[in-house]
């Protein structure tokens, strides 16, 4: 493996550490709970899956195969990696104040985008769905250390409360290897309140 393929990978897999260090939120406002739970599936049967709890929902969703799950609950984030560390999905909830559902508007978006990785240029544009509701897509390319090609998918979704992130970060070479496996992650995504829960659960991390 090259000097640039694995500074790559360390970038990736520190990007959970935080979940391991920072310490936990503390009364019902700043629950952040991820839990396990079976899911039913048709045609496969139980599978597993996560529940994550956070102010009075419940978001359940399915992570890829094989991918390692770690909840941030300091920073309202959850990071999904594989087991080589050549991608990772970061899901992020971002929490309204008044409780409302915010607008997405394109133009703040993009700005968003780009504040957040100055230099990077957009290179798609497009709508996505998750849990019958409509969100805004945007793919990126930037350089890491002025030599690694790195390709993003961040996906915006507003729900009842706020919004939540959903982005996707690896090698460019790479970055199509991962687009099912990202659109299988916004595909069984639901948001729902948070008494609508199995019983099959099992606690991962957080607090409450």
């Amino acid at each position: 493996m090259n000097t640039l393929a694995s500074s790559l990978i360390v970038k990736l897999g520190c990007l959970a550490l935080p979940a391991l260090l920072l310490p936990g939120l503390h009364g019902a406002e700043g629950e952040f709970r991820l839990v396990t739970e079976s899911i039913e599936i048709a045609e496969r049967g139980k599978v597993p899956g996560y529940a994550l709890l956070v102010d009075g929902k419940r978001m359940s969703f399915l992570s890829p195969a094989g991918w390692s799950v770690k909840p941030d609950a300091a920073k309202k984030t959850i990071q999904l990696l594989p087991e080589d560390l050549r991608a990772g999905i970061r899901i992020r909830i971002l929490l309204e104040k008044n409780g409302g559902k915010p607008e997405l508007k394109a133009e703040q978006l993009r700005q968003k985008v780009l504040e957040r990785y100055p230099g990077a240029k957009i290179t798609h544009e497009f709508r996505c769905y998750t849990s019958g509701e409509e969100g805004l897509a945007f793919d990126i390319e930037r350089l890491v250390e002025e030599e690694t090609a790195v390709s993003g998918r961040i996906a915006f979704v507003a729900f009842d409360g706020g919004t939540v992130e959903f982005e996707l970060t690896a090698n460019t070479k790479r970055f199509p290897d991962y687009h099912l496996r990202f659109a299988a992650l916004l595909s069984s995504f639901r948001i729902g309140p948070a008494a609508s829960k199995s019983a099959n659960t099992g606690r991962v991390g957080g607090s409450r």
